[in-house]
């Protein structure tokens, strides 16, 4: 199975993400990893990778994050919508020991995709997910989607780590990014869903207009 295919187009979308890419209109694209997990990878225990289980990175863009995650010893499973992106980050990722899969992981297709392969998290099952800039860049009705696909993908004792943004966004500005904040993660996810950590960002990521904060779930035995 061909998992760099370019998948239909599901219904949260509503930007062309690949016209954007081609015309270098990526003004989410930090370069680089996110200053605040280059500085938690570092320094916390808390985000070392559970043995046998792969992390989740949805939404990689140019896999700058799923790259740092990977090079601190993360079995990462990074995916985007973005055809385009496999070219470079495909092979980058595969050297780090980890995979790159064009999909719209929303979609009604992703998951029996995934358990085609004998090397995906549906085998092992996923012991971190990573969010940054995924949840926000969605049409908020389908953040319960995003939710169910987490239920779906997070083994218990896993964790979620989330740098939300932009937390205080006037809600009359719409988005993408939409306003997010650690409250909107906590109900999505629900009570198996423990939050450990919650705090304003200590690393914020330049020139970003709105608040960044850090938010840690860790999901308890159902």
């Amino acid at each position: 199975m061909d998992l760099h295919r370019n998948p239909d187009p599901g219904p949260h979308q509503a930007l062309d993400w690949a016209a954007r890419y081609r015309a270098a209109d990526t003004p989410w694209d930090l370069g680089g990893p996110h200053p605040e997990l280059t500085a938690w990878l570092a320094s916390a225990p808390a985000l070392a990778a559970m043995p046998g289980t792969w992390t989740l990175v949805g939404g990689a863009g140019r896999g700058h994050d799923a790259l740092a995650l990977a090079r601190a010893g993360h079995r990462v499973l990074a995916v985007d919508l973005v055809p385009d992106l496999a070219a470079s980050l495909g092979p980058a990722l595969a050297l780090a020991g980890g995979r790159f899969v064009v999909a719209d992981a929303l979609g009604d297709d992703f998951l029996g995709r995934l358990e085609q392969e004998d090397w995906a998290p549906t085998s092992g099952g996923c012991g971190f997910i990573f969010e940054h800039t995924f949840l926000c860049a969605l049409d908020p009705r389908q953040r319960g989607a995003w939710a169910r696909l987490m239920r779906r993908l997070l083994l218990p004792g896993g964790r979620l780590a989330a740098l939300v943004f932009p937390t205080d966004k006037p809600l009359d500005q719409g988005g993408p990014p939409h306003r997010l904040e650690t409250a909107h993660l906590a109900a999505l996810l629900g009570a198996e869903f423990h939050l450990e950590l919650d705090r304003p960002v200590e690393h914020p990521a330049p020139g970003r207009q709105w608040g960044e904060r850090l938010a840690l779930f860790r999901r308890e035995s159902a």
